[in-house]
């Protein structure tokens, strides 16, 4: 990355399945890059990632998505049902930079 850039880092569920790989932006959803996984300790289990987004002054969206070992991604938008199960849709923390 040749802009500054930031740290970032949390834990993923690949529901059902493993944890394949976690993507994160700072763009709001245009430009995806790829993050290192910690161990894997089963497909119930969290699993640990850390990367790096670019950073630019004023407001960032910062996003991650998870992808399964069955190829499923996080939606962008949550799946509506009437008792809120499986919303596993991303979500943005937006970051004010000076």
């Amino acid at each position: 990355m040749s802009e500054t850039s930031i740290p970032v880092g949390g834990i993923a569920m690949g529901g059902d399945c493993g944890v394949a790989k976690v993507d994160v932006s700072s763009d709001g959803g245009r430009t995806w890059y790829k993050t290192q996984l910690g161990p894997d300790y089963g497909k119930y289990s969290f699993r640990r990632w850390d990367g790096q987004i670019p950073l630019h002054p004023g407001r960032v969206p910062i996003m991650s998505r998870c992808w399964n070992t069955a190829g499923v991604a996080q939606p962008m938008q949550p799946i509506w049902n009437p008792g809120g199960f499986m919303r596993g849709n991303i979500e943005t923390t937006t970051i004010v930079a000076g």
